[in-house]
């Protein structure tokens, strides 16, 4: 892998700058569209008590969309990454090779029924919405093997209704970055909407089921104070379905986003009532600020936690410099109270290529052992080529 991982890095560097002109000649022609990206990453995690590790992957994402024929539409989308440098625990990292076709689509657009924004696909699809979330943190973007049906015709709504089979994720341990079956080969399907018809507000509402083993019901809603400031809602449940048992969890968050001049910040309460969470950022994903932790080192997402969050996001106009910092203090009765920081600088370098590097530092007090407590350090550093 390795090997391979080099022989592509001199490849891709030779020939850059050539295949993107070659690119741009063929979008031209109308005979579809490719894009993508050729990225670095390298990583860098110490866990007290746990160890350290470090890697270096080269990684590549070259998408294809066909044009319409007759209502129809295709994609693919091709995903590669490998590592170039390992040292100590590099399992740490969850940031191993991959090898993957993430998409491979066909969707029909339902024009012919004057339903101008209503398609049905087949396939592997990236998908981004409330239930399941694309998650691009690293080198690829969690993607279903689904049957799905998107709708806009309805005024001021977004309508999603879907069966996913197959799920390959964003992070890579295992094979968990190849396309495994969902809850015991049964699936999940899922519908969600978003309506946005009444004035300031946003209003989700969806419903998941896991087969004969756990439904997943919920609301997300945004209401606009004024221009500069909104509140956030957030309720969720997952219960026992079928001949399942034993299985509850509820969520509650409340939040308040405020614009600060050219800072929007972003502050509340997300707190987990029962059981740990099965729709969560490390399996299907969760629409919520807290699901961009780099660690999750407080474990925000188990049952009985309950969590005090910060976001602060800015952009500097005059070097277009991207700064984000998200901070969360989690506090739970039987196992430990933790803390995480994670900060990003992201730079633009030419319209194509950007920097960026991301730190997260975690702390953590262990309430069944008195006086024990944990640190851990995440670093990567990100350079991005999109084409």
């Amino acid at each position: 892998m390795k090997k391979t991982t080099l022989i592509l890095a001199t490849a891709l560097t030779a020939s850059l700058a050539s295949a993107e002109s070659i690119m741009r000649l063929f979008n031209d022609k109308g005979q579809g569209t490719i894009s993508g990206r050729i990225q670095s990453l390298t990583m860098y995690r110490d866990y007290e008590g746990t160890g350290n590790g470090a890697n270096s992957t080269l990684g590549a994402v070259v998408n294809y969309t066909s044009p319409v024929f007759s209502g129809f539409d295709a994609g693919l989308g091709y995903n590669y990454a490998g590592e170039i440098y390992e040292n100590n625990n590099s399992a740490l990292l969850a940031n191993d090779a991959i090898n993957v076709l993430n998409e491979g689509w066909v969707r029909y657009n339902f024009y012919s029924l004057n339903l101008t924004n209503t398609t049905l696909l087949a396939g592997r699809k990236i998908v981004n919405g409330e239930v399941f979330r694309a998650d691009d943190f690293r080198q690829k973007a969690r993607s279903l093997e689904t049957v799905m049906v998107e709708s806009k015709d309805i005024s001021n709504t977004r309508l999603t209704i879907g069966h996913a089979f197959r799920m390959s994720n964003w992070i890579q341990v295992g094979d968990r970055a190849d396309f495994n079956d969902l809850n015991n080969n049964d699936g999940i399907t899922w519908a969600e909407a978003v309506y946005s018809g009444i004035n300031e507000l946003e209003l989700a509402v969806f419903d998941a089921i896991g087969w004969d083993s756990v439904n997943l019901i919920g609301t997300r809603a945004k209401y606009d104070i004024s221009e500069e400031t909104a509140i956030l809602a957030y309720l969720r449940n997952e219960s026992s379905i079928g001949s399942s048992s034993g299985h509850h969890a509820n969520v509650l968050g409340l939040s308040i986003t405020q614009k600060l001049g050219a800072w929007k910040l972003e502050g509340g309460y997300f707190g987990v009532y029962g059981d740990n969470l099965r729709f969560q950022e490390t399996t299907t994903g969760i629409n919520h600020a807290l699901g961009a932790s780099m660690m999750i080192y407080a474990q925000q997402f188990a049952g009985g936690a309950d969590t005090a969050y910060l976001k602060a996001v800015t952009k500097l106009e005059s070097t277009k410099t991207v700064l984000y910092a998200l901070y969360n203090y989690t506090w739970q009765q039987k196992l430990w109270d933790g803390q995480e920081l994670n900060i990003v600088i992201k730079q633009p370098v030419t319209e194509n290529l950007t920097v960026a590097f991301k730190g997260g530092i975690g702390y953590r007090l262990d309430k069944n052992s008195i006086g024990a407590n944990t640190t851990a350090t995440d670093a990567r550093l990100f350079i991005t080529y999109a084409f």
